[in-house]
């Protein structure tokens, strides 16, 4: 379980280290900006299951939630603290949070998880969480970029369908396409779950799905909430997916993944649903006798300067 918090740290020191790689033309020096110009616009918190992906162990506290771009400028790295309060408003443990995006437009969202580990609290462990009432976040800090990522890649309307499956699990399918003139690199999807009242409750982040996908390509992805449980997948009403991209290293795809998804729908949302439900079905049964984990999150390539 140490594995998953050196990793969730390893991920936030190689985003910083690609907004401010030098020689590439995809990316720019970053600088330091005004946290104003992001804003955090909903969040939930709950103690991490047993089948938790993204905490440290079981009986974390968890707050997952949503930021949003306000500014002007495209934020290269932006992350966020969370504090846990009691009936008296007194701190129980604070602890910052990582931002899941890579390069955010003006206007973009982004979800945020911020896991409190026994060392969040002043006791070293866990026994404060069962006083919690209240939680509270902020935006910590925000890099301000001029780098874009590749605008090619789409996913086309009735591209995914997300569905409550019968493992009591919500699931969502889908494609990207690449509609551009570039080959765009490692390419990765962040998928964000709401409630009726449009309210952050879960996320998810693919592991890489393709090291490179040429012009008129296709990939598939699969997304569940990381540390779902029933109750939270019956309280997801809506989901929003970003496509996340690295600069492909060659000018032509050399390793781009199976279009064998063409046969995915375009035309009827009917026929998406089923069609979707099926594969989903199939992948997550194959997971489970195979008893896979959800798949680590992509790590940018550290700074070359």
């Amino acid at each position: 379980m140490k594995k998953k918090a050196l990793l969730i740290s390893f991920l936030i020191a190689v985003l910083v280290g690609c907004s401010t790689s030098i020689g590439n033309p995809h990316f720019a020096m970053a600088q330091s900006s005004d946290v104003s110009h992001a804003q955090v616009l909903s969040y939930n918190w709950y103690v991490a299951p047993s089948n938790t992906h993204l905490s440290t162990e079981p009986g974390d506290l968890v707050i997952v939630g949503e930021i949003q771009n306000v500014g002007s400028n495209i934020i290269g790295d932006a992350s966020v603290e969370g504090t846990a309060l009691d009936s008296g408003g007194n701190v129980l443990a604070e602890e910052k949070g990582t931002v899941f995006v890579f390069h955010m437009l003006p206007g973009q969202k982004a979800p945020f998880y911020i896991d409190f580990t026994p060392a969040s609290g002043s006791t070293g462990d866990l026994s404060w969480v069962s006083s919690i009432k209240s939680v509270k976040v902020s935006v910590s800090s925000v890099t301000d970029t001029s780098a874009a990522q590749y605008s090619g890649l789409a996913i086309p309307f009735g591209g995914s369908v997300g569905s409550i499956l019968n493992n009591n699990t919500y699931t969502v399918v889908g494609y990207i396409e690449n509609n551009g003139t570039e080959t765009a690199g490692d390419v990765w999807v962040v998928t964000t779950f709401y409630n009726a009242a449009g309210m952050v409750v879960a996320l998810n982040f693919t592991s890489y799905l393709a090291n490179s996908l040429a012009p008129g390509a296709e990939v598939p992805f699969w997304a569940t909430p990381a540390d779902n449980t029933p109750a939270l997948s019956n309280e997801i009403a809506n989901y929003t997916v970003q496509i996340d991209s690295l600069p492909s290293t060659s000018s032509t795809s050399t390793s781009t993944p199976s279009t064998s998804n063409r046969g995915f729908p375009t035309t009827t949302l009917v026929i998406a649903v089923v069609l979707v439900a099926v594969a989903a079905a199939a992948i997550l049964a194959l997971r489970k006798r195979q008893k896979s984990p959800l798949p680590p999150p992509p790590p940018p390539p550290p700074s070359t300067d």
